[in-house]
């Protein structure tokens, strides 16, 4: 699903060193500098140009997320990355879900969906029972809001001060509005709010283009059913001049059968067989031999996992200590690499400053669009070169000189 210039794109998945015991999953994404919160905490004077362009980002992305039928469900300005060239994705997928107009799994839904300040008021108390892609509308709406007056518009410290916070500024919900709050407390408490008048918009955001306030009244209306849809909303007069819907990515609805596995009862096992089976999607000359371990009976080399492990502990020894040590070399292409043609001389490397390298080489390792997966794998052999000769031969020559002082010693 993740092809879309304002999703964030998975460039690798490393593959687990055993198929049956690991624990962890290891991603590479491409790299975003920073994130939408940041920006907008650093910007206070952001053009109507910039408030449109976000805009139109991401409800671009969330049309493609909400075309597969996929709801996010935790939008908010630190899960969307952002760029120096204003560029934004879409992250952090880790709440959403599959929804199907007739998949009874739909209802049950945990409330703890998205974070307070940007949570529909459906998802304040379980409202309903069935949610429906207008969630991420309202989240859509309040990062709108914010990016318009650089504060969050709904801050609530909790359930009930985060309904008062949006009667606020909306004013009493309607009697037909709150009859179809499935949760009796929440609607016993609206029932018995004072009557409050809504707060006109051009008010409460003054100095902002009329056109955009009326698209984000829309965007934050309280019933669900009166919000618009991603579609409908890039098709509002706001975007006039700006919006290429024929130019947009397009995408299939995902099919049940990809997740038919829900149905049944899954043990452990079963579980990673099916995430490693996911993996081997990015690692297609692996896939058959993985997908049948008769045929081998253990790696030659470690896994990706345990070099990036290795690496890491490595530059914690060292740099912490103050020393200044190249990272371990690598042997194989397990990882994303730097893409530089290698010295002659190996030994040459040990003599840089690593610290001195600068930022263009490792902006540039993340930032490598040929991450390709299925190089991570049989890697073809190669003619040794004259040092590892030379090293290979070294290496023997101490292995028979510690035979020799053993057999001494025993004798």
């Amino acid at each position: 699903m993740l092809h879309h210039p304002n999703i964030v794109e998975i460039k690798h998945i490393m593959l687990p060193p055993s198929q049956r015991e690991f624990k962890d999953i290891y991603l590479v994404f491409e790299l975003m500098k920073s994130d939408l919160h940041h920006v907008i905490k650093a910007n206070n004077d952001l053009s109507p140009k910039q408030h449109k362009y976000f805009l139109y980002q991401l409800l671009s992305g969330l049309k493609y997320i909400h075309a597969a039928n996929v709801l996010h469900r935790d939008l908010k300005p630190k899960n969307i990355l952002a760029n120096a060239d204003c560029k934004l994705k879409i992250c952090d997928f880790g709440l959403a879900r599959v929804s199907f107009s007739d998949a009874p799994s739909t209802i049950f839904w945990t409330d703890y969906v998205a974070t307070r300040w940007y949570r529909a008021p459906e998802l304040c108390g379980s409202f309903f029972s069935r949610y429906t892609p207008a969630i991420d509308i309202w989240s859509i709406g309040c990062i709108f809001a914010e990016i318009l007056t650089g504060k969050p518009l709904f801050p609530g410290k909790n359930v009930v001060h985060q309904l008062d916070l949006i009667t606020d500024l909306f004013g009493t919900p309607e009697a037909e509005a709150i009859a179809k709050i499935r949760n009796e407390k929440a609607r016993r408490y609206l029932g018995n709010m004072r009557k409050k008048p809504p707060v006109p918009f051009s008010r409460k955001f003054p100095n902002v283009d009329p056109s955009a306030l009326r698209l984000l009244e829309r965007l934050l209306a309280f019933d669900p059913k009166c919000r618009p849809t991603a579609a409908e909303a890039l098709s509002d007069p706001y975007f006039n001049g700006v919006a290429k819907t024929e130019l947009e990515p397009s995408i299939q609805p995902i099919s049940k059968i990809e997740f038919e596995f829900e149905r049944r009862r899954l043990s452990k096992d079963d579980i990673r067989e099916l995430i490693y089976a996911e993996i081997l999607e990015y690692h297609p000359q692996m896939r058959e031999e993985c997908l049948h371990p008769e045929d081998q009976t253990t790696f030659l080399y470690p896994s990706g996992v345990d070099r990036f492990r290795l690496q890491f502990a490595h530059l914690e020894e060292h740099h912490v200590n103050g020393e200044r040590r190249l990272p371990l070399q690598r042997q194989n292409i397990s990882l994303p690499r730097e893409r530089v043609s290698p010295t002659e001389n190996n030994n040459d490397a040990h003599d840089i400053d690593f610290q001195s390298r600068g930022e263009d080489k490792s902006a540039h390792l993340f930032k490598s669009a040929s991450i390709s997966a299925s190089r991570c794998v049989g890697v073809l052999p190669k003619e040794k070169s004259e040092a590892e000769e030379t090293s290979s031969e070294v290496k023997n020559e101490g292995v028979d000189g510690l035979s020799q002082k053993i057999a001494v010693l025993q004798t």
